[in-house]
C-alpha cells in the first residue's frame, strides 16, 4: 500500500466517517443478521481496503467486515462484488500488509476471510467471469495462505456466525449482547 493511500486513512473527517459508519450499520442491521451470506445486500461503494491498517478500530472492523461479507456472497454464489480484479487486488494487498493486526483484532473475521479464501482459490466451480484470475490466486497463495496453512486443521471448523455477528457488532435489537 503506497504512503498515498495510508494518508487517506488520516485525512477522512469526522462527518465522512460517521456518514460511512451510518450507512454500513443501516445495511448489517437490515437483514444480514438474519440472510447472512446469502443474502446479497449491497453496501455503499468506498475504498474499504484504505481503512485496514487505519487507525480508528470502528472503521477497520467494517472495513474488514465488508471485504469478509463480500467474499462470502462470491463463496455461496449470491453476488460477485469483484466485477474489477484490479479492485480485489487492492483489498488482497491490504489485507497481507495487515494481516497480522486483522488476526489479533479481529480473529473470527479473520478465520471467515481465510477459510473463504481457501474455497475461492481451490474451487473451479464458478463460472470464468466470477473466477479469481491467476494471478491472483498466486498472490493468495504464496504471499498469504502458506503461511497461514494451521488454519486448515485449527480453525477451519470452528466457524460461527454469531460470533462473526458479535466481532463486527451487528445486533439484533430485541436481544442485546452480554
Amino acid at each position: 500500500m503506497s504512503s498515498k493511500d495510508k494518508n487517506i486513512q488520516i485525512e477522512l473527517t469526522t462527518e465522512e466517517k460517521n456518514m460511512i459508519l451510518t450507512e454500513l450499520n443501516k445495511v448489517l442491521n437490515s437483514g444480514f443478521r438474519i440472510l447472512g451470506f446469502d443474502g446479497g445486500m449491497s453496501f455503499p461503494h468506498y475504498p474499504y481496503y484504505l481503512y485496514f491498517g487505519g487507525p480508528d478500530k470502528e472503521l477497520r472492523r467494517y472495513s474488514v467486515g465488508i471485504f469478509t461479507i463480500w467474499l462470502g456472497y462470491w463463496n455461496t454464489g449470491c453476488s460477485f462484488r469483484f466485477t474489477k480484479q484490479s479492485e480485489l487486488y487492492k483489498y488482497i494487498k491490504a489485507l497481507i500488509e495487515y494481516q497480522e493486526e486483522i488476526e489479533k483484532d479481529f480473529p473470527v473475521l479473520f478465520n471467515y476471510i481465510v477459510s473463504f479464501l481457501i474455497e475461492l482459490t481451490e474451487s473451479y466451480d464458478y463460472a470464468e467471469e466470477t473466477r479469481m484470475k491467476p494471478y491472483i490466486i498466486k498472490i493468495v497463495k504464496e504471499d498469504f495462505l502458506n503461511k497461514k496453512s494451521y488454519y486448515r486443521e485449527k480453525y477451519r471448523n470452528r466457524i460461527n456466525f454469531i460470533e462473526f455477528l458479535k466481532e463486527l457488532k451487528v445486533r439484533d435489537y430485541d436481544k442485546p449482547y452480554d
